[in-house]
């Protein structure tokens, strides 16, 4: 189905996801091309995702999307920008990233249990594992499944294309219209006359990768130079540093909201303002039910509808 680009594929689409794929630190690349954006990049600066059409590939970092193509190397995969001021090499389950002269090394991770996108009203979903896409539309009525085709880029997205269907992807921001949960990807699916708009991917994919440093408790800022961290694992294991003692536990993501816990924590003492500092950041981590991804792409964290820690990369 060839496409039409009268908005329909580049809007922000804020609809219902379904399912939550879960991470985990398998290699990037086995065969087949991976499926949309569900590749997370991890480097020493910065992490983000990155999702391969025919030839092409697109680079979110830290929400900096760059669209590079496929150059000739002699081993693994190389992308490059357009003036190569930007080269993205993967060996593996590894890659090296050269921009601006300056070259880090990532770590590549992938999304075990298969890619998952939804909207609401008419309720849809579509899942891709193992090569196939499965569809249930109209509130579970109509319901098929497709062979994979390989994706190819258009106008910035990802777009697979079926004789009778379209499936577009974009790593662009998306909310649930119903519980406002954050989604990494907007979605449009195309069948005929029918468009539907949604979110994909899993939203644990914009909390783990590189360190979170808070920047703000309660309203409070934090002391100058304490160190306080959050960092999540694609397995859905917070730690971090609260500023005086190190802490690790749990997080819960549901199709409603986040929570973090039971939290266990060293028992170092430090000076008082500290302590009184640490004590309040484990008080309203306790509290979180919810999370954002703001405008600057801060990590926003919410408690009974009030922002109660800020933090960014």
């Amino acid at each position: 189905m060839a496409p039409s680009c009268n908005g329909d594929c580049v809007m922000l689409f804020r609809e219902s996801v379904f399912l939550i794929a879960v991470l985990s630190a398998s290699p990037a690349f086995s065969g087949d091309l991976p499926f949309g954006f569900s590749t997370q990049v991890a480097c020493e600066t910065v992490a983000g995702r990155v999702g391969f059409a025919e030839g092409a590939a697109v680079l979110d970092l830290g929400g900096e999307v760059s669209h590079l193509h496929q150059s000739v190397s002699a081993s693994g995969a190389k992308y490059e920008t357009e003036a190569g001021d930007l080269v993205f090499w993967i060996k593996g389950d590894e890659a090296s990233l050269v921009a601006d002269g300056a070259q880090q090394t990532c770590q590549l991770s992938q999304e075990a249990l298969g890619w998952t996108s939804g909207g609401n009203e008419p309720g849809w979903r579509i899942g891709v594992t193992e090569g196939r896409l499965e569809a249930l539309l109209d509130y579970g009525e109509t319901g098929f499944d497709k062979d994979l085709p390989e994706a190819r880029l258009f106008d910035g997205a990802l777009w697979y294309d079926w004789p009778d269907l379209a499936l577009f992807l974009r790593p662009t921001l998306c909310h649930d219209d119903m519980t406002g949960m954050p989604y990494p990807e907007s979605v449009t699916l195309k069948r005929g006359e029918q468009v539907l708009r949604g979110c994909g991917g899993a939203p644990l994919a914009l909390l783990s990768g590189s360190d979170w440093r808070i920047e703000d408790i309660a309203g409070q800022g934090v002391i100058d130079a304490s160190d306080v961290t959050l960092t999540v694992s694609p397995e859905g294991q917070v730690s971090g540093q609260a500023g005086c003692n190190r802490y690790t536990g749990g997080v819960e993501l549901t199709g409603e909201g986040l929570t973090f816990g039971p939290l266990a924590s060293t028992r170092m003492m430090c000076p008082e303002a500290l302590m009184v500092q640490e004590a309040r950041y484990f008080e309203l981590l306790s509290t979180v039910d919810r999370f954002d991804i703001d405008e600057t792409g801060a990590l926003v964290l919410y408690g009974l509808d009030e922002a109660v820690i800020t933090a960014r990369r």
